[in-house]
């Protein structure tokens, strides 16, 4: 491994590693990364919520959460409105411009 490691100019451990990945899978591949949480909203769901902020722009966080169907809390309904590109104005959600930062 000592050998393996300098000819590579890598750590041992890091040659170790894939050794044990190597005997427990037969590949030396990286192992797949973690993309991180599922989106609450995808698909029909994602698309019923931005028709419904476009049919009721004065709608609540809560009322947005309750009429969608999903058990998700309300932050997980503002950052996919945030996704969307819907701002609150005043009291209304309105669909922000291309121009401006996201």
């Amino acid at each position: 491994m000592g050998q393996i490691a300098q000819r590579f100019a890598m750590p041992k451990g890091t040659v170790q590693s894939i050794i044990e990945h190597y005997r427990a899978t037969g590949d030396v591949a990286p192992k797949p990364q973690n993309p991180g949480r599922k989106p609450a909203f995808k698909g029909e769901a994602l698309a019923r919520l931005a028709s419904d902020v476009e049919h009721n722009p004065d709608a609540t966080l809560e009322e947005l959460r309750d009429r969608s169907g999903l058990r998700v809390s309300l932050v997980a309904v503002h950052n996919t409105l945030k996704k969307l590109r819907f701002a609150r104005k005043k009291s209304l959600y309105v669909r922000t411009s291309s121009d401006g930062p996201t």
